[in-house]
């Protein structure tokens, strides 16, 4: 990655009828995003603007635009910059009075959630739910969003100190895995077996799920942590008929079928862009947090920038 400069007056001079000119205020450090988006690109690909999320303020917006100056709003591109130029429909107006790290992070990992627990795998009274990584970004929206629909949750930590962040969030049953096994809690805790898993870790966590999954229960695949390059190595998740997971399932957006009738679903959002239900999850979403119904998890510590 390398930081490149801009001018802001080449910006307005190029600012098409349907995008907007936005100083940025808070952006999200959303390392899945990120990665998704340059592995997804051309090899060739260059000039790749990182930062998935953020919020700001608008200084100038095309003609077409259902925006004008002095807006805040939420987006998605090119967070990691001073001003950011993007399409007005990749916005959405937020309550200039909220938490701009709080708005932030709902834009994607908190719409993610919205939208895979309540339109692609609904989550209903009653349900187990199993959220792994429960204390992430995304999954620390899908805690609180299942709890709503009445479910029972399961939330698997790797720390002492997220145990205690995942019983703030209102998680059931917390699992540290580094001294837990999954596969044996949810087995002896959980006979009736898991009817919906909000799933980024994969491995070892994606196979007990699995093992332990109703009939027709259903396994959101958001991530794999487990196989980002930061790790040595990739552990196998030992699912019977799925090979790897990010190539096979998650990046094609596969829904595979599991052996005791259970699907394991790459492509989270479903059809929520196609059958536009997505605008709906959104601003239930940002009304929730603005009424202090949902929360974000933010990080307190004060970035001050990057030098070349």
């Amino acid at each position: 990655a390398r930081v490149a400069t801009a001018s802001t007056a080449d910006d307005l001079e190029d600012l098409a009828a349907d995008e907007v000119l936005i100083r940025v205020m808070v952006a999200g450090v959303n390392g899945g995003a990120d990665t998704f988006s340059v592995t997804r690109a051309a090899a060739e690909a260059t000039d790749i603007k990182l930062g998935a999320e953020g919020v700001g303020v608008v200084v100038a917006a095309g003609a077409e635009a259902d925006y004008a100056a002095g807006d805040r709003v939420a987006f998605i591109g090119g967070g990691y910059s001073e001003y950011t130029r993007v399409k007005a429909r990749l916005c959405n107006a937020v309550d200039e009075g909220g938490d701009a790290a709080e708005q932030t992070a709902a834009r994607v990992s908190g719409l993610t959630a919205a939208v895979a627990l309540g339109h692609t795998a609904p989550v209903t009274s009653g349900d187990v739910v199993v959220v792994t990584a429960c204390c992430g970004a995304t999954g620390s929206f899908a805690v609180q969003l299942a709890k709503a629909a009445g479910a029972s949750v399961v939330g698997t930590v790797g720390s002492a100190a997220k145990v205690d962040a995942a019983k703030q969030l209102g998680v059931d049953r917390v699992l540290n895995y580094r001294h837990e096994s999954l596969a044996d809690v949810l087995a002896a805790e959980y006979p009736g077996g898991v009817d919906v898993a909000y799933e980024g870790v994969g491995g070892a966590l994606l196979g007990a799920v699995c093992a332990n999954l109703k009939p027709e229960g259903r396994v959101l695949i958001v991530g794999s942590i487990s196989q980002y390059p930061h790790n040595d190595e990739t552990p196998h998740h030992g699912v019977e008929g799925v090979g790897d997971i990010m190539d096979d399932v998650f990046r094609p957006g596969r829904t595979v079928e599991l052996p005791n009738g259970g699907r394991l679903i790459g492509n989270v959002w479903g059809d929520a862009f196609s059958t536009g239900v997505l605008p709906a999850f959104r601003d239930r979403l940002y009304a929730d947090l603005a009424a202090g119904e949902i929360r974000a998890l933010v990080d307190g510590t004060r970035f001050c920038g990057v030098s070349e």
